[in-house]
């Protein structure tokens, strides 16, 4: 490059890290690229988090940890990453605490972003545990239509973005969105916010293994695959982001599907002794329907599959009730 390097900023949100932070703070230290600063939001941990994030941001003063008292959710620490992000920074990398990333990770990821103004998402593979994935584009692809990998995941995939700790971000556009990146009103709000950028700019690629993820007992992933979170916010996503990626007649065909899919999957819910015992998936999926409803404008469609997602609901609430009865 011939001008000067831009500057990255590193975030990790964290609560309750100390068995992988150091992992995660070494691997920013020893990356190739050397014009990042990197900042620690600690979220009110009482384990030895603090303590292990101090020792380390004291070997380099490109290092910040910021303690807060005040515990929150994960979606409002990640927007008060956001909202500490260095005002200088062109590009930004969420490392979750859990993660890491190879010493050529920004190095790369920076080198592809810079080559085209409109790429503002870059991705790569991943090693997710003992497995490779987000391989999902033709080798030999380094910039991609933004909203045709919108267009891909919507589909049902093969999915290139990841968890946040899979992607580099411009920081313009991420400063851009209001009033938060992050919607808390979206479980799987990652992927909302990634989606949101997707349907704005191109994606570039790196054909490459460069981040390394891990899923920790308790995560929200744990979660979401308990409670099955992903069909209703994949309809969610749809009817937000479909009438941008999708031509009509494929945005209709997959909405059809994808209400199939959920009104199937609840009938094959109730009778599960599993979910007699989980109030958490009432709760969760009586939202959800909800929500889908009103962000439908008033869809026929998925009126009519709604109010039989909630048909199954009470009937699934009558066997807990039966149950506790006994």
């Amino acid at each position: 490059m011939d001008r000067e390097l831009p500057l990255v900023t590193v975030l990790t949100p964290v609560h309750n890290g100390a068995a992988h932070i150091e992992e995660c703070i070494e691997s920013v230290l020893g990356q190739t690229y050397a014009d990042w600063s990197y900042i620690v939001l600690d979220n009110a941990s009482t384990d030895a988090t603090p303590e292990l994030a101090e020792r380390l941001a004291r070997m380099d003063s490109r290092v910040r940890h910021l303690r807060f008292e005040e515990l929150v959710d994960a979606t409002e620490n990640h927007n008060r990453a956001i909202a500490a992000m260095d005002g200088d920074s062109v590009y930004c990398k969420f490392v979750q605490g859990d993660d890491w990333l190879f010493p050529d990770c920004l190095e790369r990821m920076v080198a592809r972003a810079e080559s085209a103004e409109s790429i503002g998402v870059v991705g790569s593979y991943r090693l997710c545990e003992s497995v490779v994935d987000l391989v999902g584009l033709p080798y030999g692809t380094e910039i991609a239509n933004g909203k045709a990998v919108l267009r891909q995941s919507l589909l049902g995939g093969p999915y290139v973005t990841g968890s946040p700790t899979s992607t580099l971000l411009r920081s313009e556009l991420v400063r851009s969105r209001t009033p938060a990146f992050f919607d808390g009103r979206y479980w799987h709000n990652d992927t909302d916010a990634l989606y949101w950028l997707l349907a704005r700019c191109d994606f570039g690629y790196v054909h490459q293994v460069l981040t390394f993820s891990r899923r920790q007992p308790g995560a929200r992933s744990s979660f979401s695959e308990r409670v099955g979170t992903y069909s209703p916010e994949n309809i969610r996503f749809l009817l937000r982001y479909g009438p941008v990626a999708l031509a009509p007649a494929e945005y209709r065909r997959q909405l059809a599907l994808e209400l199939r899919g959920y009104v199937a999957w609840h009938a094959r819910q109730v009778p599960k002794p599993s979910r007699a015992r989980d109030p958490e998936f009432f709760h969760f999926h009586s939202r959800a329907a909800d929500s889908i409803l009103a962000e439908s404008n008033g869809d026929l469609r998925v009126r009519a599959a709604m109010r039989i997602v909630k048909a199954l609901l009470a009937r699934g609430r009558v066997r807990v009730g039966r149950s506790r009865a006994r």
